[in-house]
């Protein structure tokens, strides 16, 4: 006969697990609170709502980029006249790169006009193209006077020398950006001591301005993070952070860390553990005992999570008792009888 695995399965062999563990160490039979403690294995039991301090801090593996570099663009091209500095020359924001002798607007009659020598011909005008930032000189590629430049096209680009951390998320953690982050803290991998990084993007992956100014969206959470593509799979990360690294904090290309992001924090709320709720994100539900036993079911407003305690922000009052862990859901944990058929997710899951 062939029956249908279920997630009790689960319960089960860690109760199993639990119990075996105990009687390595000489208990025998495992202790009480181990199983009716509330939280833990075996039967549920109940636990009161309690008030506290709650705050969900998330740990991302991070990678240090260089800031891309800043091209130095001719914008209506020309001929190159002088070039100003050198292949790796350090330059303040606002020298000059090289100048290029380059075609202004013709007048609006359409005619000609006299040329830099006073003679006919198209107008042109020498202009310096400038670094638009601080930092090193890179890509002339052998640049000199004489050369054409096509418009639009890039003479050199300048690199900063500025760093910024990068953390892809995983999708299922993007329930726990509630709004911008309250603080992120970068620690690199056998590197200097951690320092608070500044937000600079948090969006969908690869959203980062060359600027660095990524757009959060302003009113919270963008559309993109709280509403991944059903397509992006359950590992595949589909949106990142992306934080300043502290000018002061000695970091290279390519080097890993972790950066711990706070994403939320409430003082004085109603808390129940998280193995009490059904669901996790907004909205769930929790099974109350009342006084005389009487279990109701009762849907709540759940607001932020550490990982064991959860905040319930309506539905419950401070004192009522809850059922910890909560019961199987019949219809998403408990498959339906009859041999054969569909699971809970739609898959074919059986064993003979």
């Amino acid at each position: 006969m062939k029956r249908w695995i279920i997630v009790a399965a689960v319960a089960v062999v860690l109760v199993g697990g639990a119990g075996g563990a105990w009687a390595l160490w000489g208990g025998g039979s495992p202790p009480p609170e181990d199983v009716a403690g509330g939280g833990g294995l075996g039967e549920p039991a109940t636990v009161p709502v309690q008030v506290g301090d709650i705050t969900d801090t998330v740990v991302l593996d991070a990678v240090v980029q260089e800031d891309p570099a800043k091209e130095v663009v001719a914008k209506r091209g020309g001929t190159v006249t002088r070039v100003w500095v050198g292949e790796g020359q350090e330059v303040d924001q606002g020298a000059p790169i090289a100048t290029v002798r380059a075609p202004v607007d013709a007048p609006p009659d359409g005619g000609g006009g006299e040329g830099a020598d006073g003679g006919e011909g198209p107008q042109t005008r020498e202009v310096n193209l400038t670094a638009p930032v601080g930092g090193k000189v890179g890509g002339l590629d052998g640049l000199e006077a004489g050369d054409p430049v096509e418009p639009g096209a890039a003479v050199a680009a300048i690199s900063g020398g500025r760093y910024r951390a990068v953390a892809e998320i995983p999708p299922n953690d993007l329930y726990r950006f509630y709004d911008d982050p309250e603080e992120i803290t970068l620690k690199i991998d056998k590197g200097p001591p951690a320092e608070e990084c500044e937000l600079m993007s948090l969006g969908a992956k690869d959203s980062s301005s060359d600027d660095g100014s990524g757009d959060s969206g302003g009113d919270g959470m963008p559309e993109e993070l709280m509403m991944p593509g059903a397509d992006s799979g359950g590992g595949e990360a589909t949106a990142q952070l992306t934080c300043r690294v502290p000018d002061d904090m000695k970091v290279f290309a390519g080097v890993t860390g972790k950066v711990s992001v706070t994403t939320g924090s409430s003082e004085g709320a109603l808390l129940v553990p998280a193995t009490a709720v059904r669901g996790g994100s907004e909205e769930g539900q929790v099974v109350v005992v009342g006084p005389d036993g009487a279990e109701e079911d009762r849907d709540v407003v759940l607001g932020i999570t550490d990982g064991e305690m959860i905040e319930v922000s309506e539905g419950l009052e401070e004192g009522e008792q809850v059922l910890d862990p909560v019961p199987l859901s019949e219809e998403f944990d408990v498959p339906g009888g009859g041999e054969g058929g569909e699971g809970p997710d739609g898959a074919l899951v059986e064993v003979g």
